[in-house]
């Protein structure tokens, strides 16, 4: 087909005018300010991230179905359920079926889960360009939108992962998938979630429990419930929220960067913004020699999240003797997506290879 014209001096509002991506639009950024809106694409690395083919993709999708791509948004969670729970309207999954649907059988898939501190969602960097590119190499992939904003917030992301997953599941005849064999992608602080999946406090398997709730009180934890992730990859992961805590007490009071780090850790683990209110988020402190193999990739210049936590990881599952591999380039920032041009570039066919072999 013949795309809509993308060019680095044309900003996300144009994308979004445009009317090419269909209902995929509403999704190419989450959440945005006025900053974000009118920014120009070449401000996001416009070669690097790999974000054209992703919007060539959702194009291609938005112009399959007759319905402006609406077919491939999908709910996880019952009309009964939305309508009871605000929040859960807002939940979305985005279906990209691999250019090779239907052929050869069902294939295991992948749920890539974009970062926002959990704030918004960068879903056209660290979703469809992600997702545009397993398509490329046959594997039918999904975009969780998941909820955001909220203070306290987590788990609540945590529970909209793993719906996701049964979901795709319990849909894996129309989706073309494997139920059960599925590798989890996120990036920032949807990495935070997708690392989860393989603790001893909110992992794969585990069992309903009561957590603190940042205020003093105990929630409920419904467990997960889900087949084992096959691999987790992690973009620039957070691993500890004790660098967050300890740049929030030391930022001048009235700062924005006091105010940043208080509105992170407030949405991690609740109003209290102390140790203990964040504790069970403590990913390096709750996992086992059973965490599953992982692909960790960042880059030593990220301004964003320190490199350190992908070392610290990479560390801890050395020496618990977890299959994984770290791939650490020395430029190229947060949210570099594909890595096109950078010391990581290629991360993800070594991810997938990585994934699938025996």
């Amino acid at each position: 087909m013949e795309y809509t014209e993308i060019k680095p001096d044309m900003t996300i509002a144009d994308l979004i005018r445009s009317g090419a991506y269909g209902a995929f639009a509403d999704y190419i950024f989450t959440d945005m300010t006025p900053d974000r809106c009118y920014a120009k694409l070449s401000e996001f690395g416009f070669n690097t991230v790999g974000f054209v083919p992703g919007l060539h993709r959702m194009e291609e999708l938005a112009a399959s179905d007759g319905k402006r791509g609406a077919t491939f948004v999908k709910d996880i969670y019952s009309e009964e359920e939305r309508l009871a729970n605000w929040d859960l309207a807002r939940v979305k999954l985005l279906y990209f079926p691999a250019q090779t649907a239907g052929e050869d059988g069902p294939k295991p898939y992948a749920l890539v889960i974009p970062g926002g501190g959990f704030n918004r969602q960068w879903g056209f960097v660290e979703g469809e360009a992600i997702a545009a590119a397993l398509n490329k190499k046959g594997i039918p992939a999904f975009v969780l939108y998941y909820r955001v904003k909220q203070e306290p917030l987590m788990p609540k992301p945590l529970e909209d992962m793993y719906r996701a997953i049964r979901y795709i599941d319990e849909n894996a005849d129309s989706f073309h998938v494997l139920p059960g064999h599925y590798m989890l992608a996120g990036f920032s602080a949807g990495a935070v979630i997708a690392s989860e999946a393989g603790s001893l406090n909110f992992g794969w398997n585990s069992a309903p429990a009561d957590i603190p709730n940042g205020a003093g009180g105990l929630q409920h934890w419904a467990g997960a419930d889900v087949a084992r992730p096959e691999l987790i990859a992690l973009g620039y992961t957070v691993v500890s929220n004790k660098a967050s805590l300890a740049a929030y007490e030391s930022a001048p009071e009235g700062s924005a960067r006091k105010a940043s780090a208080a509105a992170f850790l407030r949405r991690v683990g609740g109003p209290l913004v102390d140790a203990a209110s964040t504790a069970p988020y403590e990913l390096i402190d709750f996992i086992d020699e059973t965490y599953p193999k992982t692909y960790l990739v960042a880059n030593e210049d990220d301004p964003v999240v320190p490199v350190v936590n992908t070392k610290a990881l990479d560390k801890k599952l050395s020496e618990l003797n977890v299959p994984h591999i770290t791939r650490i380039g020395r430029k190229g920032g947060h949210s570099f997506g594909l890595g096109i041009g950078l010391e990581v570039e290629g991360w993800l066919d070594e991810c997938v290879d990585f994934w699938l072999k025996a």
